[in-house]
């Protein structure tokens, strides 16, 4: 195993993990991800850490080859110390498979099938370099973000108010009213991919780990593109097979968008956007003179344009945070840099290559998951199914309440609302008979959703409870989980999300069909 590594990682001069002068312990040893899910990302190590699989290892590699507790490193008197916790493929250090073994910054830990961390010692104050410069970029980039939010909110304001013209007037046409709906509808996805891409920058790394299937992938972001791009463009995709990775459908949808959108930006007068998919074998396709990728079979997903093309500065800069060729108030520069960093979060590599004149390619190279399944995320709401039941909504935005409830009810349910946590905790004790499921805003004054649940869970351990967050690190999605969460909610959401996910949380897989048409909470023909 270590042979297979030692090409693709780093380089570095071997030092003591501990001052022999003065016999003090450097405090900031870290460990570098250098191969496999999230290069690049590091973590401080402190007293204890511990690399696995499971929700409670200090570090969650994604890598089929880690075992659920894999090892640990600890800071002893003497130094750094790792230990394999009987893992089932071993643990290695600069090649050499180990039980326990002293470390020194420098060390190269290799774990799992595709996983190489480097031990290091963490400079602080690169550290609050790096983020002295982030924040900086961000203060020179608010004009732009803010003219882009102005306009898109202008599009929800100027067609909110035609509508209310229109409604005052007698014979509207059905076109006019879908027309004004569907650029509300635009506009408002389009601040929220913004925003996603701000997170997504600010907080890279949070992710789902589950099958995704790139053919329903591509087909999604196919019938997003047709409503999005200029109609001069033309968009063929192929997709070769059944081809699978692990990984964040939402995310991996992101990633393709933002490099559909910037080809469709580099063909102001029209041209073809060719979007493929395909099997190959690494390290056979060519990633751009990096090793930094395990052997195996890898998906190539191909967004092809035929546009003005890039020269060789502006390929150099692609990627970097904010750079843009747009002019000002028409781009963000995260677009492609949230690419870069989402694909380097699911253990991919991503390349680019360019002409001027002659149009531009981008490469998405990702792991294989290990059966190809092919797996579609796209909705499979039923249509024309109706809900019946109760449920007890929290929320302490007054509109958010009022636009899921009416989504809520429209689909047949009632609502009881609340303002925050201890209402709905309060609410419930007074309804518990009636309530069939809860939904609770994570951020709320007086009570939180993670405390409202809590009291929630403990007075009826059944209840089906679901999380509504603009964001939530991966450590507490695996703490509410793991207490007996039914789902989250990414905020903000839309009526087919939001119903989906109420159906999952209510509804069992395999109920009977009898059983579900007597149950409150489960999908039942509308009744005549």
């Amino acid at each position: 195993m270590g042979e297979t590594f030692e090409h693709s990682t780093l380089r570095i001069r071997r030092t003591p993990s501990v001052d022999r002068g003065a016999e003090t312990l450097v405090d900031d040893a870290q460990l570098v991800v250098l191969v496999g899910h999230a290069s690049g990302r590091r973590y401080v190590v402190g007293d204890e850490i511990e690399l696995g699989r499971g929700s409670g290892s200090s570090i969650d590699l994604l890598d089929d080859g880690v075992s659920r507790r894999h090892a640990r490193v600890l800071k002893t008197p003497a130094g750094y110390t790792i230990e394999d916790l009987s893992s089932r493929n071993g643990t290695f250090v600069n090649g050499e498979r180990i039980e326990e073994a002293s470390l020194n910054f420098g060390d190269k830990i290799a774990v799992g099938s595709r996983t190489v961390l480097l031990f290091a010692n963490r400079d602080r104050f690169e550290d609050q370099r790096i983020q002295a410069q982030k924040l900086q970029a961000l203060g020179q980039l608010s004009g732009g973000i803010a003219h882009d939010f102005n306009n898109l909110l202008g599009v929800v304001l100027a067609n909110t108010t035609h509508l209310q013209e229109l409604h005052d007037g007698p014979g509207v046409p059905a076109e006019r009213l879908s027309a004004s709906l569907a650029d509300i509808e635009t506009a408002a996805r389009r601040a929220v991919d913004l925003t996603r891409q701000l997170l997504g920058f600010a907080r890279s790394g949070q992710r789902r780990h589950e099958t995704v299937g790139l053919g329903g992938i591509v087909a999604d972001a196919e019938r997003l593109l047709r409503r999005t791009l200029d109609r001069s463009i033309e968009v063929e995709s192929k997709v070769e097979g059944a081809l699978s990775v692990v990984g964040d459908p939402s995310q991996l949808l992101q990633v393709l968008m933002n490099l559909c959108i910037n080809a469709g930006d580099a063909m102001p007068e029209g041209g073809v956007l060719s979007v493929t998919v395909e099997r190959a074998s690494y390290p056979e396709v060519d990633l751009g003179g990096t090793d930094m990728m395990a052997n195996g079979d890898v998906a190539v997903l191909r967004v092809v344009d035929d546009g003005v093309g890039m020269d060789a500065a502006v390929r150099a800069r692609v990627f970097e945070p904010f750079f843009t060729t747009k002019p000002r108030g028409k781009g963000t520069g995260l677009g492609l840099a949230t690419v870069h960093a989402i694909v380097r979060d699911h253990g991919g590599h991503v390349r680019v290559d360019s002409v001027v004149g002659e149009g531009t390619t981008f490469e998405v190279i990702l792991p294989c998951n290990a059966d190809h399944r092919d797996i579609d995320p796209r909705n499979t709401t039923r249509k024309g199914i109706r809900l019946r039941g109760v449920v007890l909504l929290a929320d302490d935005e007054s509109l958010v309440r009022t636009a899921t409830r009416r989504v809520l009810q429209h689909a047949g349910l009632e609502v009881i609302e609340a303002c925050d946590g201890a209402q709905a905790v309060d609410l419930y004790s007074s309804n518990a008979d009636r309530v069939d499921l809860v939904i609770l805003d994570l951020d709320m004054p007086q009570m939180n959703g993670e405390q409202a649940f809590r009291r929630l869970h403990a007075l009826a351990p059944e209840l089906p409870v679901l999380i509504s967050s603009g964001y939530i690190d991966g450590d507490r999605e695996r703490s509410l989980r793991a207490a007996g969460v039914d789902g989250l909610l990414h905020n903000p959401y839309d009526s087919t999300a939001l119903l989906k996910a109420v159906r999952s949380a209510c509804a069992t897989e395999d109920a009977d069909p009898q059983s579900q048409a007597s149950s409150p909470t489960v999908p039942a023909p509308e009744q005549s």
